[in-house]
């Protein structure tokens, strides 16, 4: 069995439909058509020479916050620092590759970093720092050449978190722009992005999967989704909250348990009980878990085939011996090895991005990271010598694929 996410086929239709209507119109009118995009959605006029924040309120937001709520962003800055060092193994592990030819010439590839990458910030019902943080320093650490950021405007002016997060990063190319239209100017506009990462609401996740092929996009990020494995040595408390920490993101969000100890379930099922009823998050608790939440009793065997099956975002290893399990788990978006190992700590800075493939996606994309932000480029120098030994069969293959001229280049080469 594989825990899917219901949706409803009407919603879906009229999001796809809204929103190539959107891409559409800004492609053909640019940012009057985002401007009166904007108006319509957000009830905001925007004055067009006004879109950018000016850096000084990037550094004045950081200041205010560092008065009023110094802990965190004492605690933002450890998370960048993490997910900082973190990149930067990654870019040390991703190296260029050059191979000798007999006559002299190489053959090879480089990796070279995007030119341009828009970042989608949400700011509307809510912000994620974290996400911010997750999104843009894989980015720098790849050496994109621009960063251009766009975050829904309010009434009010922007989330001073927002902006604190920003100037933290050394972000500070941000607009006020929200919405499918955003993702649209970001590809069709003057930024004209090789890129667009970031999550957003359901018609930003819809833009960005219509914008794939003008430009490239980070992933199309469906609902969140936990599954964990645990044996009788687990802490049923424990296991519970790691539980409910998925499922309060959303009234879609999957979290599952299975495990071979009917006695561990059935504690577990007590702890869900009476941490739902005492939660201030209830209400959603109560909906993603009646929907989406589930306790399974399962073999080992069954629970490696069920959670290669479903390919989770996120799969914890609540057991005695997790490294185990590790080499038959392949299709998990990340692993989380022990008890020790909450998937709020990967949420909040271990290091490894937070950002990863879901609805099943895990069997063949992988997280957000340095290599997101990269692109292999082949390299071929070939001396006289290499190309006259390949002429004679590269020749042959041309003429049996009736390209003449492949052929006759060839030929002129061969000699």
């Amino acid at each position: 069995m594989v825990a899917r996410l219901s949706r409803d086929a009407e919603v879906e239709r009229d999001t796809q439909e809204r929103v190539s209507r959107i891409l559409a119109d800004v492609r053909l009118e640019g940012l009057d058509a985002v401007l009166r995009y904007t108006e319509a959605f957000d009830g905001l006029r925007l004055d067009p020479g006004k879109l950018r924040i000016p850096t000084k309120e990037l550094a004045e937001a950081l200041a205010g916050l560092r008065t009023s709520a110094p802990e965190l962003i004492q605690a933002l800055e450890s998370l960048i620092a993490n997910v900082r060092r973190f990149a930067e193994g990654q870019r040390r592990c991703i190296s260029d590759l050059s191979l000798d030819l007999p006559g002299g010439g190489t053959v090879g590839e480089r990796w070279v970093p995007l030119s341009r990458v828009g970042l989608y910030v949400p700011g509307g019902r809510a912000f994620y720092p974290s996400t911010l943080a997750m999104t843009v320093i894989p980015a720098q650490v790849a050496g994109v050449g621009r960063l251009v950021a766009v975050t829904p405007p309010k009434a009010e002016g922007p989330d001073p978190l927002v902006l604190a997060t920003a100037a933290l990063l050394g972000l500070d190319e941000i607009y006020t722009l929200g919405g499918a239209q955003a993702v649209a100017w970001l590809a069709f506009g003057e930024p004209a992005v090789d890129l667009v990462a970031g999550p957003g609401n359901r018609f930003v996740a819809e833009a960005k999967r219509q914008l794939q092929g003008r430009c490239g996009i980070d992933s199309v990020a469906g609902p969140t989704e936990l599954l964990i494995i645990a044996d009788g040595s687990a802490d049923a408390a424990v296991v519970a909250e790691d539980m409910l920490a998925q499922a309060e993101h959303d009234p879609d969000a999957a979290a599952v348990l299975v495990s071979e100890d009917q006695a561990l379930l059935d504690r577990v099922a007590l702890e869900l009980e009476s941490r739902v009823a005492a939660s201030p998050r209830r209400d959603i608790l109560k909906q993603s878990l009646s929907a989406h939440g589930m306790l399974i009793c399962a073999t080992r065997e069954q629970a490696i085939s069920f959670a290669q099956e479903w390919a989770p975002e996120h799969l914890e290893l609540v057991v005695s011996d997790p490294e185990t399990w590790v080499p038959v788990l392949t299709t998990a978006g990340a692993l989380f090895l022990g008890p020790s190992s909450g998937e709020a700590f990967g949420d909040y800075g271990a290091g490894p991005n937070h950002v990863l493939p879901t609805s099943r996606s895990a069997r063949y994309s992988s997280p957000l990271g340095v290599a997101t932000y990269l692109k292999r480029q082949s390299l071929i120098q070939l001396s006289p010598a290499d190309a006259a030994a390949m002429a004679p069969w590269v020749l042959r293959l041309a003429q049996a694929e009736g390209l003449y001229h492949h052929a006759k280049s060839a030929e002129h080469r061969g000699h």
